[in-house]
């Protein structure tokens, strides 16, 4: 009789269990009340760990047991339809996530500065210039909350940027044996600002440490951090080159050469940007 009943019950269970090839949540197994439990971790998004005793045969039933919705992008390690083998310790779930997200970035323009010998220093900005505005598409990929890749999808220019350009004409370019040329800014630098009257003071005459006649745009810096012969735009005072040194002037310090000594004590001391040029043509 015990037989006959346990034969009906197995059939039962394997016309439900198989209906429309599907595992049906009615499914019974018998062998799960004979076989003993099995102790597995599950590492949930590295941030969630769970021990569990489970009689499931396959690593997605014990997933299910504890109510553990997985995503379509989630990865399990092992796959799912994995048996439960005795060496099988821990059950991985890697939480994946894809986001698209657009970023604007702005471009500033570019500083130019088209420069000619002239015996008298004249300044004048030829162009405003304009901001350059970008659009740029991202795909992220996250694991478990944190960025592991990050790709472009499409770049594009909403706003075009144009440059700055100031036209100049200053005396002291024939110093670098040239007649005109165009100039960029390379990099900018602060530093601190003092001003020098080249034709008063002991032993100081109108000569720089390059042998140059000493005339405004000709600026005093330490050749360490400021190599000699280097072109350089100041705010306020305008196109000037690297073309003598002083005791003092050490590291960020720079001085300034001015025609007169009120202009002198007028300016002090103050801290500057200096930009840092660079010849294209």
């Amino acid at each position: 009789m015990r037989k006959k009943f346990l034969f009906m019950i197995l059939t039962v269970n394997f016309l439900i269990g198989n209906s429309n090839g599907l595992i049906n949540e009615f499914y019974f197994d018998p062998s799960k009340l004979i076989k003993p439990p099995h102790e597995i971790t599950i590492i949930d998004g590295n941030t969630k760990k769970m021990k569990v005793k489970t009689r499931a045969k396959f690593v997605w039933e014990i997933l299910k047991e504890n109510n553990i919705k997985i995503n379509k992008k989630d990865k399990i390690t092992p796959h799912a339809r994995t048996p439960i083998y005795p060496h099988l310790k821990v059950i991985r779930i890697d939480r994946i996530e894809e986001k698209k997200i657009k970023k604007y970035i702005i471009e500033k323009p570019e500083i130019i500065f088209k420069v000619s010998y002239g015996e008298h220093y004249k300044e004048k900005k030829i162009n405003i210039g304009k901001e350059g505005k970008i659009e740029e598409e991202w795909k992220l990929l996250y694991i478990n909350k944190k960025l592991e890749e990050k790709r472009l999808l499409n770049r594009k220019i909403l706003v075009k940027k144009s440059p700055i350009i100031y036209e100049i004409t200053s005396p002291v370019l024939k110093n670098l044996k040239l007649t005109s040329a165009t100039f960029r800014v390379k990099k900018s630098l602060i530093l601190t600002a003092t001003a020098y009257y080249p034709w008063e003071g002991k032993g100081v005459d109108d000569i720089t440490a390059l042998g140059w006649k000493a005339v405004k745009g000709i600026v005093a810096v330490d050749p360490k951090y400021i190599p000699l012969r280097t072109p350089l735009y100041i705010p306020n005072y305008g196109f000037a080159i690297a073309g003598d040194t002083g005791g003092a002037i050490k590291r960020h310090r720079i001085d300034l050469l001015y025609p007169t000594r009120r202009e002198v004590i007028n300016f002090g001391r103050r801290k500057i940007t200096a930009y840092i040029l660079e010849r294209i043509s």
